[in-house]
């Protein structure tokens, strides 16, 4: 990564932090698992497979984003568009659960993200492969 420009250490950096964010996040809402009930009105047991669910989709997109993000560091131009695919349908996704200020901090890191995975010089970067 010392060869990068700085966009693609920007970039890289955006997409993991989004899903340490995630997953910190998520761990979070565990123990905040009284609190939702309480809020929530719903019995333990639904609200445990709510968090189950919410868990498994959050370790899913947070292993997709390391993925792509390692695929894109070795230079390949793929995982940009799939980066941008599964970060669109995360963002649909977060705005159906609803919005907190967890959610609204993830969007602002993927829209961040998609900017700098999307930069001219990101680009080019990826090209000087291409030509090698």
């Amino acid at each position: 990564m010392n060869d990068a420009p700085r966009p693609v250490r920007i970039a890289v950096g955006l997409w993991l932090a989004t899903a340490v964010f995630m997953l910190f996040t998520a761990a979070g809402l565990w123990f905040q698992r009284g609190e939702i009930e309480r809020i929530s009105g719903k019995p333990p047991g639904e609200v445990t497979n709510f968090l189950v669910a919410l868990t498994v989709v959050t370790v899913i997109f947070a292993a997709v984003y390391a993925l792509l993000t390692w695929q894109f560091l070795k230079r390949k131009s793929w995982p940009r568009v799939l980066l941008s695919v599964v970060s669109i349908v995360h963002m649909i996704w977060l705005l159906l659960v609803g919005v907190s200020p967890a959610n609204l901090v993830t969007l602002l890191l993927i829209c961040v993200a998609i900017v700098f995975t999307w930069q001219a010089r990101t680009a080019q970067w990826l090209a000087e492969v291409r030509e090698q």
